[in-house]
């Protein structure tokens, strides 16, 4: 019998436990964070559930400073240890949803909810495959351990610590990323701009917001300005809609406050090109009228610099390497107060031949009248590249190329997994070439037939790099 057909009859516990984690909105939680939930409740309570689901099932599994579980599989004395690195959160839900997004739904043959790509239920997927290893009786030789995260969508604290306590597996893959194998991952780094935002003039800009994530193209964007008495905008805001009919937004004026919303398309930061950034748009619709002082160079910064420019080229950064890609940037968070302070942030993915220093100084050079300090604010990750021959990438390539009848060579990939913590680490899956890539936008998906599938390609790799 097929890897394939064997997964197949998990499905409906497959998804009844995915449905139980789904359910648990696993974002990171300032209100709820204390020594003991470092990043919040819930994160807490997911871990929980998944240790519940391994006690279930008879795994050894444990904690670290209640920011990773790990389940294990295997010889416990082994020498050796595959890591399978996963992580349990997610970015917040965001707007544009047709659907509750902590609400699992399946869909003509489509499962829905925040997490459905990033990366829930591909963490259900590998969960899945180590109990059919183990339900078959299976003997390895390695041991498998299953690391989940809870801080992958933000500042990266927990995995460090977990191989800080618990030491690093002797190879390893996290299947956040796409099929087939990823064995070169980019360098991502993020850079505020901090500024005074003053507004001066007979238009005042009195507030401007978009994004909540350096790493998330922001689908939203509002502002809150003063115009001169008699001023309409909306007959301007609807002729701007109409020229860009991918972008929806709503106007609402009461004497000289107008407030402006724009929805635009939310993505993954590491794919600008896949969203329509809302605050950039918005920030070019704003540029016709005539803000002055700080305003005004926020506005232009946005609207003109750095609007639909996701390979830097306005900021003198284009760059390619032949091995591993374009540099991309992705304007994840913009805030304007008027008489406070604004903040930018970019977030840079770019690969071996860059350096954040040289990052940091283009963007001063082309601030424009911007008076803005430019800082590093994340402890970013340099470029990671694993060889092609290396033994992890060509068993991982040849199980996919067996099961679904297609080889695809290694690549490189913008986004960042957990497997560049690892000197022998790869991302891989549980994306599928043929499937759209809706991670971090509304109406997150995973076809429900790719669960499985998923499954029987993790678990014959366990199998072949462990027996």
């Amino acid at each position: 019998m097929s890897w394939t057909i064997q997964a197949k009859q998990y499905e409906t516990d497959l998804i009844n436990d995915l449905n139980q984690i789904i359910r648990i909105p696993s974002v990171l939680d300032s209100k709820t964070q204390t020594p003991q939930t470092p990043f919040g409740i819930d994160m807490v309570r997911a871990l929980s559930k998944m240790e519940e689901f391994a006690n279930r099932d008879g795994f050894r599994y444990g904690r670290v400073d209640n920011m990773v579980t790990w389940i294990e599989f295997g010889p416990a004395d082994a020498p050796e240890t595959l890591g399978i690195l996963t992580h349990i959160d997610v970015v917040p839900a965001g707007d544009g949803w047709l659907r509750q997004p902590f609400n699992p739904e399946i869909l003509d043959g489509l499962y829905f909810g925040r997490g459905a790509a990033d990366m829930k239920a591909d963490l259900m997927s590998a969960y899945y495959a180590l109990k059919m290893l183990a339900d078959q009786g299976r003997v390895l030789q390695r041991k498998v351990r299953l690391i989940i995260g809870t801080d992958e969508e933000n500042g990266w604290r927990d995995i460090p610590r977990y191989l800080a306590q618990e030491g690093e597996p002797t190879f390893g893959f996290s299947p956040d990323g796409a099929f087939p194998v990823v064995n070169g991952e980019k360098a991502f780094q993020t850079v505020q701009l901090r500024f005074p935002s003053v507004s001066e003039g007979p238009y005042i800009l009195e507030r401007f917001m978009s994004g909540s994530r350096a790493n998330v193209v922001p689908g939203e964007a509002k502002a809150r300005i003063n115009v001169p008495q008699g001023m309409l905008i909306a007959e301007d805001f609807a002729n701007f809609l109409k020229q860009y009919p991918f972008l929806e937004g709503n106007v609402q004026q009461a004497g000289e406050t107008v407030r402006l919303t724009l929805f635009g398309v939310q993505a993954h930061g590491a794919y600008p090109a896949d969203g329509k950034n809302a605050g950039t748009y918005l920030a070019q619709f704003l540029q016709q009228y005539p803000f002055g002082g700080d305003a005004h160079a926020f506005l232009n910064f946005l609207g003109t610099t750095v609007h639909r420019d996701i390979y830097a080229k306005n900021l003198g950064l284009a760059y390619h390497d032949k091995e591993m890609g374009d540099l991309t940037l992705n304007v994840g968070v913009m805030r304007y107060s008027h008489r406070g302070q604004g903040t930018i942030l970019l977030n840079f993915r770019y690969p071996k031949g860059v350096n954040i220093q040289a990052i940091v100084t283009q963007v001063q050079r082309h601030l424009g009248d911007l008076t803005a300090d430019v800082t590093v604010v994340q402890a970013g990750m340099p470029p990671h590249l694993v060889a092609a021959d290396d033994e992890l990438v060509t068993t991982l390539s040849a199980v996919y190329a067996e099961q679904t009848g297609q080889y695809l060579p290694p690549r490189t990939s913008n986004g960042g997994s957990y497997a560049r913590l690892l000197k022998r680490g790869v991302a891989f899956g549980g994306q599928f070439p043929d499937v759209k890539v809706t991670s971090h936008q509304a109406n997150e998906f995973t076809p429900v037939a790719n669960l499985t599938c998923a499954m029987a390609i993790f678990a014959e790799s366990i199998w072949r790099l462990c027996r």
